[in-house]
Parts: C-alpha cells; sequence; structure tokens
C-alpha cells in the first residue's frame, strides 16, 4: 500500500471516458461485523471516474457518486473506483468493499516532488493534477495500481423507521467509533506502541449530527429528548438529510491474509484475548487518558451497558424469561433439565431484580484501580485474525500471546469499563461450551491475565523497577469482575432477545456467525444459564449483606 501522503486535488479532464467493462468480480466479501464468505460471479461492478466537476461529499456518504473526496485520503492519485453490487448491512451501519484504482506509487511520489519543486505560482496539488491529466490525455495508458479499501457508513434517514432511543443509539455508536480512531487511539499508541499491531489502518472518519446529537450530549444519555417530536414524516426526513457519517479503513479481507469465523477454537480465542488485553492495558491506572476517554466517548462502555439499553428490556425482564423457559423446557430433556431447577424458574425476576446492582459494580469512576478503556462488543466476528491461525487446536497454545495475529474493529461501544467484561462477552459469544469444558475456560482467563500483567508492567516500565515488584490483577478480584459480566451479559440477551425466541429460531440462525452462540446453539445457552444461576446466587447474598450493614 502506498505511505499516507498529504492529500492533493486532482483534477480530471471532463470528456474522460472509461472505455474497459469493468471485469466481474470473484474476491472474498470483506464484512465488517459479519460472517465473512466469498461471493460468485455477479453483474459487473459500478465504475465512478474522477472529474473536475464531482460533488463534494457530504458526511452521510449518502451517494455512491460522491465517494471520490474521500477516497483521496487515502489516495490523493486516485483515477476510478469500482463498487461491488453486494453490501454488508449490518442493524447499525452498512459497509462496501471499494477497489481504488490510483496512480502508480512511482508516479505518486514524482507527483510529491513536483509539488516541492514547482515554482510558487503553480499552487500546491499541481503536480498530482499534471499527472492526472497527463494520465487523460495518454487515454490512459499510464501505470496504474489498484487498492481495496473498506467503507463503513451510516447513514441517519436509514433509521427514520426506528423509535428516536434507538435510532440515538445508533448515532451515538457513530461518534463514538469516529472519535475513537480520530481523537483516542493516537494518546493510547502513544501509551503503548505495540497496540498499533492490533488496530486496523484507518484513512479517513466523520460524522455530522447537528440537530441530532448535541456534541457535548453524554453517550449514556439515554433519555435525551427526541429532537423531532412534532415533526411530520416529510419534516423529519428533511431533518435527517445528509446527517450520518463514515470511515474509510483497510481492507482485511482473506485475500490480504484475514479471516473471521464463530464458534472458533482455543487458540483463536486466545489470540483474540491477547489483543483485548492490550487495548485494556493502553490506558490501565492512566487517569488523566481515562478521563479524556470517559469526557469524549462514554463513561460506561458497552452495547449491553444498561444504560444504553431501552428501559423496556429491564421492564419485561419477567415475561421475556417465562416465554423462553416455556419454549424450550420440552425441547430436550437432557439438554434443557437445568430449565425445571427452582432457581432458574425464578431467572427473570432475579435478574430484574439485581440488574441495576451488577450494572453499578461493572461500571467503574475514572480513578477505581481496575478502570480501563473496553471494547464493548467484543465478539469474535469483531476481530480479524490472521490466516495461519485458521488450524483448529484444543488447547491454548504456549505462543498465544501472539504477536499482532488479530486485528480489531468496530469501536463503536468503547467506553470506560471492567476488561473483563470484554473477556466475558467473547467467550460466551464465540467458544463453545465443550471446548471451555476440562479447564479450557480456565484457560483462556488465565491467558488473559498474564496477558495483561505483562503489558501493564511493560507499559509502565514497572517489571523491574528497583523494588522487584509488579503489578498483578488478583486472581479472586478478576474471577469477581468475571463473574458479573457474565450475569450482565445474560441480563442483556434475555431481556433484548429472548422475549422472542423459539428453537425455530434457534434452528434457523444456528449458522449466523454474528449471532451469539447463546442465542442459536442449545448446549450453549443452557450450559450459560446453569453458569450465570450459581454466579448469581453469590451476588445475591452480597447485596443482601451490603444492603444489612
Amino acid at each position: 500500500s502506498l505511505p499516507r501522503r498529504s492529500v492533493h486535488q486532482i483534477r480530471v479532464r471532463r470528456h474522460l471516458v472509461v472505455t474497459a467493462a469493468a471485469s466481474t468480480l470473484t474476491l472474498p466479501l470483506l464484512l465488517l461485523s459479519s460472517a465473512a464468505a466469498a461471493f460468485a460471479p455477479q453483474s459487473p461492478v459500478s465504475i465512478r471516474v474522477a472529474s473536475a466537476s464531482s460533488p463534494m461529499m457530504s458526511n452521510s456518504c449518502s451517494s455512491e457518486q460522491e465517494l471520490l473526496p474521500i477516497l483521496k485520503h487515502a489516495l490523493p492519485t486516485v483515477i476510478s473506483y469500482t463498487l461491488p453490487p453486494e453490501k454488508v448491512v449490518q442493524a447499525n451501519a452498512e459497509g462496501t468493499r471499494i477497489f481504488a484504482r490510483h496512480l502508480s506509487s512511482t508516479l505518486s511520489e514524482k507527483a510529491d516532488n513536483d509539488n516541492n519543486n514547482e515554482d510558487d505560482h503553480h499552487g500546491a496539488g499541481d503536480g498530482s493534477r499534471l499527472l492526472v491529466d497527463a494520465y487523460a490525455a495518454a487515454d490512459g495508458n499510464i501505470e496504474t495500481e489498484e487498492m481495496e479499501l473498506f467503507l463503513k457508513r451510516v447513514t441517519a434517514s436509514s433509521y427514520a423507521h426506528k423509535s428516536w432511543t434507538d435510532m440515538r443509539r445508533t448515532m451515538v455508536y457513530l461518534r463514538t467509533e469516529v472519535r475513537f480512531y480520530n481523537e483516542i487511539a493516537p494518546l493510547l499508541v502513544e501509551s503503548s506502541s505495540t497496540l498499533q499491531k492490533y488496530l486496523p489502518v484507518v484513512h479517513h472518519s466523520d460524522y455530522n449530527l447537528d440537530g441530532l446529537v448535541p456534541e457535548d450530549s453524554p453517550a449514556t444519555d439515554a433519555k435525551q429528548p427526541s429532537p423531532f417530536p412534532e415533526e411530520s414524516e416529510d419534516e423529519k426526513n428533511a431533518h435527517l438529510k445528509e446527517k450520518g457519517g463514515h470511515i474509510l479503513l483497510q481492507s482485511l479481507s482473506p485475500s490480504h491474509g484475514y479471516f473471521q469465523n464463530s464458534p472458533i477454537p482455543l487458540n483463536q480465542a486466545m489470540s483474540c484475548l491477547t489483543a483485548a488485553a492490550e487495548l485494556h492495558a493502553s490506558a490501565w491506572g492512566n487517569r488523566p487518558l481515562l478521563q479524556t476517554i470517559n469526557d469524549r466517548l462514554s463513561s460506561a462502555g458497552g452495547s449491553y451497558q444498561l444504560q444504553f439499553r431501552n428501559p423496556k428490556e429491564i421492564q419485561n425482564m419477567v415475561a421475556s424469561w417465562d416465554h423462553f423457559r416455556t419454549q424450550f423446557v420440552s425441547v430436550n430433556s437432557d439438554t434443557t433439565s437445568i430449565l425445571e431447577k427452582e432457581s432458574v424458574i425464578r431467572l427473570g425476576q432475579r435478574m430484574y431484580d439485581m440488574a441495576e446492582y451488577v450494572s453499578e459494580q461493572l461500571t467503574p469512576l475514572v480513578d477505581d484501580e481496575y478502570a480501563t478503556i473496553v471494547h464493548g462488543d467484543y465478539k469474535s466476528m469483531n476481530v480479524f485474525l490472521k490466516s495461519d491461525l485458521s488450524k483448529d487446536a484444543d488447547d491454548v497454545d504456549d505462543d498465544a500471546s501472539d504477536d499482532g495475529s488479530a486485528i480489531m474493529i468496530d469501536f463503536s461501544c468503547v467506553g470506560i469499563g471492567l476488561g473483563m467484561s470484554d473477556v466475558g462477552m467473547h467467550i460466551v459469544h464465540a467458544v463453545l461450551p465443550t471446548d471451555l469444558k476440562n479447564g479450557g475456560e480456565e484457560q483462556l482467563l488465565d491467558g488473559y491475565i498474564l496477558a495483561l500483567e505483562g503489558a501493564v508492567n511493560r507499559n509502565n516500565n514497572n517489571m523491574d523497577n528497583g523494588e522487584g515488584t509488579a503489578w498483578t490483577y488478583p486472581r479472586d478480584v478478576a474471577m469477581r469482575h468475571y463473574q458479573l459480566a457474565c450475569i450482565d451479559y445474560l441480563r442483556f440477551i434475555m431481556g433484548r432477545f429472548w422475549r422472542i425466541a423459539t428453537p425455530e429460531s434457534f434452528e434457523k440462525k444456528k449458522g449466523s456467525k454474528n449471532t451469539t452462540l447463546i442465542n442459536r446453539n442449545l448446549d450453549s445457552a443452557m450450559a450459560f444459564i446453569e453458569k450465570v444461576d450459581r454466579y448469581l446466587e453469590v451476588f445475591e447474598k452480597e447485596k443482601s449483606e451490603r444492603q444489612s450493614d
């Protein structure tokens, strides 16, 4: 790929026409927070050509014809681009691959030199302009190269059908991720240079939420009044026009040596947890940095965070659980026998009673000893793994603390929290209960703790501070945090998804890699219910004792 350069104004003669037909593409489709898959030959992709009259792109990226100004941030000498017909459509964003054709790196370097050596009257960027004009004059007979990129975008008008609470959450996710890449990631890398290996290359990101979410509105302010309470549908759509944003990233498709999958074996899960440990360590104990994360991102990281969720999820918790239990209790007597246990029958009410207490325990202040930055949506489909990790493994390798073999994406829910929230979500979302048995879960937890301790000590340069001491994460504290995280994640799944879950929906989703295992795999769901039932009993007792003191 090309080195990063300053952005040049590229002009191409308006009569330039691409005469060669676009070839059919069969490259694997890069997915953002979705299952990676290859697609069969399709109709020719669309072609856009740089032009002096190309409209400037709005922040919402609403038109494919308007991508060139964004692409120039990655490739100043972009000539044209092609778009596959497929898009990745998720609940809160959509994405597409882009094949951008640009002048060869040799010619681009010449453009940079020309810009530095030209007389003043030519102005900045003339070197690139002359090269692109030369491309046009030569009918395209100048050496060019192609780069594959990925564009994630959020268009506010696409979510007009949502309630304001849910629409606002989508817009805040966008704002959080753009702020993370633009403002916070550079500070984290400054604190821990190793983290850079676990982050994607982001060429450009921006948003425009004027009139929707005030810049100083906290991410967790779910009670922010609707900005269009009395507006008609037409007025609402006009309000949302050109609102949204985009993130232009490097491609991490299989053709570039990366893959996504779910479920994953222990060695791959350990690679993901090692990356998470590096993220957590990059802000660990850094109060000024944590305060900035608190102020600019969120005081409570996590897509499942109670402060983020629709209040109806808690209000209907008992009914959601009763529905789920009724649907599954008789499916398979051996697998679902846990649903007959007296404490599990009352699990909906118990979860309702404990929801706020558990959430409070998982929401530290910035000066808390264990507060750090959390990813907030750490499922395996939000991690790209190097292809050499694609082999199955029954155990965590000795070399599991790898060197950048996992790249984390989708930082839309990042904020302050306990690192074990990411660990708890990742394990239940992506690892089968058969792999967690016989010490598998303990291996993952021990591996994460060791990776975290090593990274924190390296960053603080206190492994050998003359006193012979190093920071450690007490195992009893770590397990308490992990158990709380598991309870909290089940509360989210129960309130958000299990209110409509059926054996048929599990069967339909069983191959959906972006869906948590406990909402598509019966064995995973029952094993997690049994575990949380035990964990919940511990904290019910703790809450009762604290209230009586």
